[in-house]
């Protein structure tokens, strides 16, 4: 692996429109030397847009240096993200999407991640790609309670967080106080006594776990607001759980008891990664005042992701895509671990996430809260039909094919290394 070093810290006491300049010269200067004549004569330059600038450019100088195919990877368009920032009119975004157009033509073969993607390469660029979806590595998977448990205990001081009035806090100050650990190991989750197995707790919140580089293009002001709906559905559960049952007792004989109302648990929400904007989001989370909703925010070492989407319930994705045309690879992840997706509801989506099959989609922090409390109504020790019932079809829809497998079949044919059924894969994901 030959990584490009990044600028000096110096640059960065430059103005905005200087220091990105002098970022891309950095970075040009630096992918020149690299390709053109440090790095051994490849066959094939694969290439994953964004970035676009300098890259671009400069993996085509270097494929026609050593005589290589340039293959151009479409995740999305780099001038659309920059565009989040700069405001789609600024210069330095229109002369992005000028150097894209241009050099994004010139590959000498393309992949994307969706169908309206390849659409709107074809109409606006006269671009012809493959589709090539994005597919889990087998080691997203769903993870056994020993493991669970180990993850637990790692992650206890990241979730043990004082500031936070919540059920977690409260819960954790309360064994503490009581010593009721102190013949077993306990986590959030689950519970290990001497000469026993693991055993799941009973009284164990919902893991839902959503994933972010804290940036503009997921707004997760969504997410916070229907966790106050959420803790506000738990409240009117118990009290009309609390009166169901004051009626039931005190029903006359041969009448008939009112329904049961299915309890909601406590939300253990966990968001992993970091960026800009997370001290922001965190920050209005110490001020909520939640009783019933845990957020936590997580920095996972690599090996720690995969085992915490296969502990988890639910997942959810705030991803909006800049373009409208890319599909978020957190919910590809998400699926191999087995996880039913909550996914902010855009254009091309519905690519991914078939709702009502593999998941929900909703536009609102209320639908979001709504749609928790259907899937988790009764959780943990009635799970909902619904929940049970999406979490099957992920297993069947999604749990099949893998990364490797689906490369050899679409992308190894347009890469010419031998003949593929690439339309077998896209019938798969239909």
């Amino acid at each position: 692996m030959h990584l490009v070093p990044e600028p000096p810290s110096l640059f960065k006491r430059l103005p905005r429109l200087i220091f990105l300049v002098c970022k891309v010269l950095h970075q040009l200067l630096w992918l020149l030397w690299m390709m053109l004549v440090t790095l051994p004569k490849p066959g094939h330059i694969l290439l994953q847009n964004p970035p676009a600038i300098p890259t671009m450019a400069v993996c085509w100088l270097a494929a026609r240096r050593h005589g290589a195919k340039l293959i151009i990877d479409w995740h999305n368009y780099g001038y659309t993200i920059l565009a989040l920032t700069q405001g789609p009119r600024h210069p330095l975004v229109r002369l992005a999407h000028s150097y894209e157009h241009f050099w994004g033509k010139r590959g000498d073969g393309h992949f994307c991640v969706t169908q309206a993607m390849q659409q709107d390469l074809q109409t606006k660029w006269g671009v012809a790609a493959t589709v090539l979806y994005d597919r889990p590595p087998a080691f997203f998977k769903r993870t056994p309670l020993p493991a669970t448990h180990t993850l637990f205990r790692k992650l206890g001081t990241a979730l043990e967080q004082p500031a936070f009035d919540d059920f977690l806090t409260r819960r954790s100050a309360a064994a503490a106080a009581g010593r009721t650990q102190e013949a077993a190991e306990v986590t959030a989750v689950t519970t290990k006594r001497p000469g026993q197995a693991v055993c799941a707790r009973p009284d164990r919140p919902a893991v839902v776990v959503s994933s972010t580089s804290w940036t503009p293009d997921e707004d997760f002001g969504i997410l916070l607001e229907a966790a106050a709906a959420y803790d506000q559905l738990v409240e009117t559960a118990a009290e009309a759980a609390a009166e169901a049952a004051a009626m039931a007792g005190t029903a006359a004989a041969g009448t008939a008891a009112p329904a049961a109302v299915p309890k909601l648990p406590d939300l253990l929400l966990l968001i992993t990664g970091k960026g800009p904007q997370r001290d922001m989001y965190m920050a209005r989370v110490a001020g909520m005042a939640l009783k019933h909703v845990a957020i936590r925010s997580l920095w996972l070492e690599s090996g720690d992701y995969p085992l915490l989407l296969g502990a988890a319930d639910v997942g959810v994705c705030l991803h909006a895509s800049s373009s409208g045309l890319d599909l978020p690879m957190k919910v590809v992840d998400m699926y191999g671990a087995g996880l039913p997706v909550c996914a902010l509801s855009y254009s091309c989506i519905r690519e991914l996430v078939v709702p009502g099959v593999t998941g929900l989609l909703f536009s609102t922090g209320q639908e979001l809260a709504a749609q928790l409390a259907g899937l988790l109504g009764g959780f943990p020790a009635e799970p909902s039909a619904q929940l049970r019932a999406l979490a099957a079809n992920v297993a069947t829809r999604e749990q099949g094919l893998r990364w490797d497998e689906n490369w050899r079949r679409v992308a190894a044919p347009v890469m010419g290394y031998g003949p593929g059924p690439a339309g077998e894969q896209q019938q798969q994901q239909q």
